[in-house]
C-alpha cells in the first residue's frame, strides 16, 4: 500500500544523511552549507514533501497556526473580512485555520479546544454572536482579537471595531439632506452592531424631531424582503429606507422592485458595509463602506504583539466609516 505522506526519514534517507541534518538543511540552518540546503530543498521537493506543522508545533514552544472563527458564513462582508484576514495572516509567516462553525459560544468553545489541541499560537473572531464571557474564557486560554462590538477588557484581547454610530449618521444626515422625512430603518437583529446602528438610527430622527420607525429583522436578504412588505402595508410607506447592513439592504431592493417600486424615483435605498456587490450597475446601492484590508492589517499586527508579549497600550481600534454614494438614494419624488 502507497505511503499517504512523504516523510522527513524519506527525505533523509535518500539525501544520505541523518533525520536531524535534513531537519536543519530544511529550516534553512544557516550551520548547514549552502550547497547542501539547497540539495536537500530539492529533494524533499522531488519526493513531494511537507513539513507537519501540528509536529512542529508539540515539539517546539512556538506555533504558526492562528485560529480565524467566522460567525456568520452567510454574511457577504464577513467572507470578505475573513479573506482579507487569511491574506494577511499568511503575509505575516502564519498558517491560518479557519472554522465557519463559530456562532454561539458551545461552538466557539469547540473549535477553541481544537485549535490548542493543535498548539496555535492565537486566534482571530470575525464578528461572532458569542457573549463576552464566552469571549473572555477564549483569551484565558489563546492570545485574541476580537472583530466586532462587544465591550470587551481582557489583558490578552484586542478589538476592532468600526465606527457603527458616525457611519450611521453619515448616512441618516445625506437622506435628511436631500429632504427625507419618512425614513424607515431594518435592524440586524440583536448582536451589538446592529444594535448600535439602530440607536444611531433612532438618536438622529430624534435629534431632527422625527419619529423613529424601525423594524427588527436579521442580516440577511430574506429579512429585508420580509421588511418591505410590512413597511408597505402601512398607509403611509417610507420614503427612504436604511438597512442595517447590504445584505439586507439586497433584499429590500429585491422586493421594491419586485413590487413594482422604482429606486430611487420611489423609494431610496441605503446600505452598510459596502460589499462587492453593492457597486455592480443592478444595485448600484449607495452605503456606509467599510474597509477590510484595513481591519485585517491591525487585527493581525495587534495579534503578533499580544503573542510577542509586547501588546501596545491602545486595546480597542475603532475603524473610520466612509459614505458612498451611488444611484440608489436620491431627493423624495414630489407629490
Amino acid at each position: 500500500m502507497n505511503k499517504p505522506f512523504t516523510t522527513l526519514d524519506d527525505v533523509a534517507l535518500a539525501a544520505g544523511m541523518s533525520r536531524a541534518q535534513t531537519s536543519r538543511a530544511l529550516r534553512g540552518d544557516p550551520g548547514v552549507r549552502a550547497e547542501t540546503r539547497e540539495r536537500i530543498a530539492k529533494i524533499a521537493a522531488e519526493l513531494g514533501y511537507r513539513p507537519n506543522l501540528a509536529a512542529r508545533s508539540l515539539m517546539s514552544a512556538h506555533s504558526s497556526m492562528v485560529g480565524l472563527l467566522i460567525g456568520d458564513p452567510n454574511n457577504p462582508f464577513h467572507i470578505e473580512l475573513a479573506q482579507a484576514i487569511d491574506h494577511a495572516l499568511v503575509k505575516a509567516g502564519f498558517e491560518p485555520i479557519t472554522t465557519l462553525r463559530a456562532s454561539d459560544d458551545d461552538c466557539a468553545t469547540s473549535a477553541v479546544e481544537r485549535l490548542l489541541r493543535l498548539r496555535a499560537a492565537g486566534v482571530i473572531l470575525i464578528a461572532n454572536s458569542l457573549s463576552a464571557k464566552a469571549i473572555n474564557s477564549i483569551a484565558d486560554s489563546l492570545p485574541c482579537v476580537y472583530l466586532g462590538s462587544l465591550q470587551i477588557k481582557h489583558p490578552r484581547v484586542t478589538v476592532i471595531t468600526v465606527d457603527d454610530h458616525g457611519g450611521i449618521r453619515k448616512a441618516m444626515e445625506h437622506l435628511l439632506a436631500l429632504g427625507h422625512r419618512r425614513i424607515a430603518h431594518l435592524g440586524g437583529g440583536t448582536e451589538a452592531s446592529a444594535r448600535e446602528r439602530t440607536k444611531a438610527y433612532c438618536d438622529v430622527m430624534t435629534e431632527a424631531g422625527l419619529t423613529p420607525f424601525y423594524l427588527r429583522g436579521t442580516h440577511d436578504a430574506a429579512s429585508g424582503r420580509r421588511g418591505v412588505d410590512t413597511l408597505f402595508a402601512d398607509p403611509e410607506p417610507p420614503t427612504a429606507i436604511l438597512a442595517s447592513n447590504d445584505y439586507l439592504a439586497l433584499g429590500i431592493l429585491d422586493r421594491l422592485r419586485g413590487m413594482g417600486l422604482s429606486v430611487p424615483h420611489d423609494v431610496s435605498v441605503v446600505g452598510f458595509d459596502d460589499i462587492p456587490s453593492a457597486s455592480n450597475s443592478v444595485f448600484a446601492l449607495s452605503t456606509v463602506r467599510q474597509d477590510p484590508q484595513a481591519q485585517a492589517q491591525t487585527a493581525v499586527a495587534a495579534l503578533q504583539d499580544i503573542i510577542a508579549g509586547t501588546p501596545k497600550r491602545i486595546k480597542r481600534h475603532v475603524m473610520p466609516v466612509e459614505l458612498i454614494l451611488r444611484t440608489s438614494s436620491a431627493a423624495p419624488k414630489k407629490t
